[in-house]
């Protein structure tokens, strides 16, 4: 090897060599403009890590129902933010895709809250299909089918019967306006549609159906003792 073709090496390399750590810094420069955006894209939303059901949880803790219906992803999950907002048409229909019992289950529970007895107690037999001997499952079925009896009755005098049969001993109303715990009825001395007293006792408590309707009871056998007037259906 000549001097000249050794020292052209030697250039070649030492030519070569400024461009290296310019084109080891490139991953870098792109890795740290990544980060800035991702930065910047949690600062304008603090939800930005979070998935679907974990932002629909946080709207779910702030009573934001409807907002969280909208938002989570799960099926079990949307349905039980539109059972907590009152959508109980809605929330039956999204628990049908929840398989096996708890979704029958959930089902029932949403139709009977939307007075919907049939179709309550049909899911109900439905979810005592999967998981024989489910006491929440007979319980509630027994609930609705006191409810659709109550409603077909005719006679004023059975349906009161009804009504008192199911009543609870540890739920009593005041038609003057407070219950047992003193707190107002907001009834107002009149008797309530199932959608009014839906309402109010979601408004109230979180609630199953089973507290809906013993408390529903416990109203209809404070009514019966006072003087019949006009209002809602019972």
């Amino acid at each position: 090897m000549t001097f000249n073709q050794s020292n052209r090496r030697r250039q070649t390399r030492a030519g070569k060599q400024p461009s290296l750590p310019l084109r080891s810094s490139v991953p870098w420069v792109v890795g740290l403009l990544f980060l800035l955006v991702l930065a910047v894209g949690t600062v304008r939303n603090p939800h930005f890590w979070l998935t679907a059901d974990q932002r629909g949880d946080r709207l779910f803790a702030e009573k934001k129902y409807a907002e969280a219906a909208k938002t989570y992803a799960d099926p079990w999950h949307i349905g039980m933010a539109q059972y907590r907002d009152g959508q109980f048409e809605a929330a039956a229909k999204t628990f049908a895709r929840v398989p096996g019992a708890d979704g029958a289950f959930d089902q029932g529970n949403a139709w009977l809250m939307g007075g919907k007895y049939d179709e309550a107690i049909e899911r109900y037999d439905r979810a005592l299909g999967f998981r024989p001997g489910w006491k929440e499952a007979e319980d509630n079925k027994a609930l609705a089918m006191a409810r659709k009896e109550m409603l077909a009755e005719s006679s004023k005098h059975r349906a009161e019967e009804s009504a008192n049969a199911y009543k609870p001993q540890e739920i009593k109303f005041d038609l003057k306006g407070e219950n047992k715990e003193g707190k107002p009825t907001e009834m107002n001395g009149e008797k309530m549609s199932d959608a009014e007293l839906r309402a109010l006792w979601l408004r109230r408590v979180q609630t199953t159906p089973g507290d809906f309707l013993r408390a529903k009871f416990a109203y209809q056998a404070a009514s019966a003792e006072q003087p019949s007037g006009t209002g809602g259906t019972p």
